[in-house]
């Protein structure tokens, strides 16, 4: 904890006062109860609960990656916005990393944590009228296949489909990995940019998914031996891929016949072998409140129309629609 009140319940910000000036007792925003001033060699000077065994709003004892982040985005953000470390916002029983704004609040995940409790928190925060952004630290960076977890940190936009924060402290920077899809293998491919830490506006380069931009691309390729993976698939019995093939088995069909030949490369929620275009629905993505489907169903139909070498953003892809409806009635 960066945060205290005293014995006069006034807050104490630690990365505002120098830890020489403070004595007396300290107690937590949220449960009251006493902490302790820690001044370590390893970790940043920070507060803790003598016990945690009473306080709903704090359940972990913080990582020194963690502390130093939300040091970092702090002052980061002071440069320009209105931001309160750990404010404790009663009305939700929350404290979050940062607010900002009076409304955004930034949560820093430097470990794993239930979807259970992601969904509690992420709905909380929308109910009362909040923003939520949550940014990644090192252990739950996407590496080659998406876990149900990352699946639901994840954002959308129509200039950057899917997309996802990290932060970097070795390396002092925020990263922002957008147009992620999947290949039938359930690897991911993505892009990949980079903001030193401390440079420019960090609200600006929060919001830049949804700012006006040049539309990206992502190349792709055929995976020239996705027929042995899925013939290998189904000798071993996989559940996924026996499942699939029912699916071919009821339209009369043959998995193995298809086409492997193409980029089956699509976004996530979205399986190019087993979903047909009356059957798309979104899936279940906590931080994402659009409707997906018009997104799956203009990419499916471009997929089916032109199997690209090149991924684009959703905005791409309905632009591609209205420009052949309009064709189409003339």
């Amino acid at each position: 904890m960066l945060t205290a009140i005293d014995e006069k319940n006034k807050l104490v910000n630690l990365l505002e006062s120098s830890p020489e000036e403070l004595t007396g007792q300290y107690f937590c925003p949220a449960c009251k109860t006493e902490v302790v001033l820690k001044n370590g060699n390893i970790k940043i000077t920070h507060f803790a609960h003598k016990t945690l065994q009473n306080c709903e709003s704090w359940t972990e004892n913080e990582s020194v990656q963690h502390l130093t982040l939300k040091k970092i985005l702090y002052r980061w953000f002071k440069k320009s916005e209105k931001v309160e470390v750990e404010k404790y916002l009663p009305e939700l029983k929350q404290t979050p990393d940062l607010l900002v704004n009076d409304k955004i609040a930034i949560e820093v995940q430097c470990s794993s944590l239930s979807l259970k409790r992601l969904k509690e928190r992420t709905e909380n925060y929308q109910t009362h009228g909040y923003s939520v952004i949550w940014l990644m630290g090192k252990k739950l960076w996407l590496s080659h296949q998406l876990t149900e977890l990352q699946k639901n940190l994840m954002y959308f936009s129509e200039n950057r489909g899917f997309y996802f924060w990290e932060l970097d402290l070795e390396r002092k920077k925020l990263r922002l990995k957008s147009l992620i899809h999947q290949d039938l293998r359930g690897n991911i491919l993505h892009l990949t940019e980079e903001i030193l830490f401390g440079h420019g506006e960090l609200l600006t380069h929060l919001r830049q998914p949804f700012s006006a931009q040049a539309p990206l691309s992502l190349p792709v390729s055929a995976d020239r031996g996705l027929f042995h993976f899925v013939r290998q698939q189904l000798f071993h019995r996989s559940t996924k891929w026996l499942e699939i093939q029912e699916k071919y088995y009821q339209q009369g069909k043959n998995l193995l016949t298809e086409n492997f030949d193409k980029p089956y490369i699509a976004p996530p929620g979205l399986n190019l072998l087993s979903v047909s275009d009356d059957k798309i629905s979104s899936a279940n993505f906590t931080q994402i409140t659009q409707n997906l489907v018009p997104y799956y169903q203009n990419f499916l139909e471009n997929f089916k129309k032109n199997p690209r070498n090149k991924l684009y953003p959703p905005r791409f892809y309905a632009i591609i629609k209205e420009v052949n409806n309009e064709t189409k009635a003339k």
